[in-house]
């Protein structure tokens, strides 16, 4: 780095790392950002192909083309229970890889350049539950709401409210509204012109106002806003339509705010790609550098000022801790690796939610999804490029269904998503399926799952050798019950399914001949799936079994921080991209304050 070593080194440029150095960048740190992938947007296009890279990571309808996308791919291959017969029943297992696809993204925007895009504010349990546990009031809800308000350009509400907040400083809704997070809302047209569609719609919607009236359920009647704050807009249950993480319905997020404030501040702001980080340079109890390898094979010291910040993932941080001599300390050595601090809490604690699909193949195909090839060949491409309009416009989801699974709950723990799309989960070619035109899936996922009993453990000392990562799907307290929450969910959007039974060929997942509770119970064992995976390097005390304090400081090693996934201590709901994004603004006012105190 020009002038000398940087203040801050940043591992990774995904959901944490790019939204921490752009902020730390912007207040006059010299910071460098070392990613293993590259710049989607620079990288060299191949003019025959349908689907560039470009294309793949800016329209919204082409995410799980992006997902698999060969430049942006770095997947996992997990596992989804200790039992090898178990993981064996999910019909999506590779025994060649020994687990479950679960794809992951290199490059500037990591994972958010193929994520759905979905903006959801985490509930404020979320926030206050971390306050607890590390006993640092700035965690509170009322006092992270600030962040969030700081991140998003709300532009999907009344333009009225925008201006109320201006002129008066008001505002009731908490959106925020210059930041540089832009939410939007796809237009639905294939809804609006697909006359049955708009109908099966119709239906499917007062199926789910009888499912939600006959519980005795709340029921929304002033917005589908999922992040207006006002008080009667908590814990509801209902119909959602949520925000997308678009600008002028195009892909839009980190990535791009890294880029931003890398051409404002290019002194301050260096972003080396196509490097490694093999481990950290610990010396003296103090995270001094990164030892990289570079695209052309060689090996480089790089020392920081200050700090050495982790954004590597849930999967990617612990591993980097304990191929520097961080985690338990038994573990390490029996891989021939020194223990420089004794952290059993590294890698465990693994959370993730659970999902399943409830897929439907009609009779016909929707009219709605004529002409859909999902290629930049096809005219709905072109509608999107000149007007931001149409089928591409959205991630695919019609609307949602937010649910209790148990009346005594505080918060809605099940989001039932319709898709016109033949989606299972994830595994190698999944992508494809997408393009059918005749499908109706209902997406489950069940926020809050109790299992915290997964783990990411090395598998050898050498840094391109993947983890060993076990998810442990339903052990433990509470696996009883979030079984019986994702067959709840299944009866429930066949009740809904019930309502089109007039277009629908037939439930090919789970199958209808699967009816009995017990039957289904074992179906969503063997095959449920998660891609929200967060805790593997926790907040919390040392002493039970936390990594870090409550300003994500590594116990027992200066000089070093994690700004991701990883430092959750409990999984917030429901969507991880927009509190990661909040905990990465967080911590770089933590960071910048430490900075004054501590010369």
């Amino acid at each position: 780095m020009a002038g000398g070593a940087p203040d801050y080194i940043v591992v990774g440029a995904g959901a944490g790392g790019a939204v921490v150095a752009a902020r730390l960048a912007q207040s006059g740190q010299r910071v460098l950002v070392i990613e293993a992938g590259g710049d989607p947007s620079a990288e060299i296009q191949d003019g025959a192909q349908d689907m560039p890279v470009r294309d793949a990571i800016r329209v919204p309808a082409f995410h799980a083309f992006a997902s698999e996308h060969p430049d942006l791919c770095a997947d996992y291959w997990v596992k989804h229970h200790d039992d090898p017969d178990l993981c064996r029943r999910d019909w999506r297992y590779d025994p060649q890889r020994g687990g479950v696809l679960y794809p992951r993204a290199k490059g500037l925007g990591g994972c958010t350049t193929h994520h759905a895009m979905i903006m959801v504010r985490p509930n404020d349990s979320d926030w206050n539950q971390i306050a607890a546990i590390t006993g640092d009031a700035g965690w509170r809800a009322s006092a992270m709401q600030r962040h969030f308000e700081r991140i998003e350009c709300c532009r999907y509400r009344f333009f009225l409210w925008r201006w109320l907040a201006r002129l008066t400083g008001l505002n009731p809704t908490g959106h925020g509204w210059s930041g540089w997070q832009t939410t939007e809302r796809a237009i639905p047209m294939r809804a609006i012109l697909d006359l049955p569609l708009r109908l099966a719609l119709r239906r499917s919607i007062n199926s789910a106002t009888d499912v939600l009236e006959g519980e005795g359920a709340r029921w929304e009647t002033s917005t589908l806003d999922p992040n207006d704050r006002r008080w009667w807009n908590r814990g509801i249950a209902g119909i959602r339509v949520a925000p997308l993480g678009t600008r002028r319905h195009a892909r839009h997020g980190p990535r791009e705010r890294l880029l931003d404030i890398h051409e404002r501040h290019p002194d301050r702001l260096e972003l080396r790609l196509h490097c490694k980080v093999l481990r950290i340079e610990i010396r003296d109890g103090r995270a001094r550098g990164v030892l990289i390898r570079t695209r052309d094979g060689t090996t480089e010291l790089i020392e920081a000022r200050r700090e050495v910040i982790l954004a590597a993932g849930a999967f990617g941080t612990p591993h980097l801790l304990m191929l520097s001599g961080i985690g338990p300390a038994a573990h390490l050595e029996s891989h021939g690796i020194r223990s420089v601090q004794d952290l059993p809490g590294v890698g465990g604690n693994l959370q993730d939610r659970y999902e399943i699909g409830v897929v439907n193949r009609m009779k016909k195909p929707w009219r709605a999804m004529r002409g859909v090839e999902y290629t930049r060949k096809d005219r709905h491409y072109r509608i999107w490029k000149w007007f931001g309009r149409g089928n591409y416009a959205s991630n695919g989801v019609l609307f949602s269904l937010a649910l209790r699974s148990d009346p005594r709950l505080a918060e809605t723990d099940l989001h039932c998503f319709a898709l016109l799309a033949d989606f299972r989960g994830y595994y190698q070619g999944y992508s494809e399926r997408i393009r059918r035109g005749d499908y109706l899936s209902w997406v489950i996922l069940k926020a809050y799952a109790a299992n915290r009993a997964g783990s990411v453990r090395l598998a050898g000392p050498d840094p391109d050798t993947q983890p060993e990562i076990r998810c442990r799907s339903f052990q433990g307290p509470g696996g009883d019950e979030d079984l019986d929450a994702m067959v709840r969910a299944i009866l429930i959007v066949r009740r809904l399914g019930d309502s089109l039974d007039d277009q629908v060929a037939a439930e090919e997942e789970p199958g209808r001949q699967r009816s009995s509770d017990a039957s289904l119970r074992d179906y969503v064992r063997d095959n449920a799936w998660g891609h929200h995976a967060c805790g593997t390097a926790a907040m919390g005390p040392q002493d039970q079994g936390g990594v870090l304090d409550s300003r994500l400081r590594v116990h027992g090693i200066a000089g070093l921080r994690v700004v991701d996934a990883s430092a959750f201590p409990r999984i917030p709901g429901y969507f991880l991209a927009m509190a990661v994004f909040m905990l990465a603004e967080r911590a770089a006012e933590m960071i910048a304050e430490d900075a004054v105190t501590q010369p």
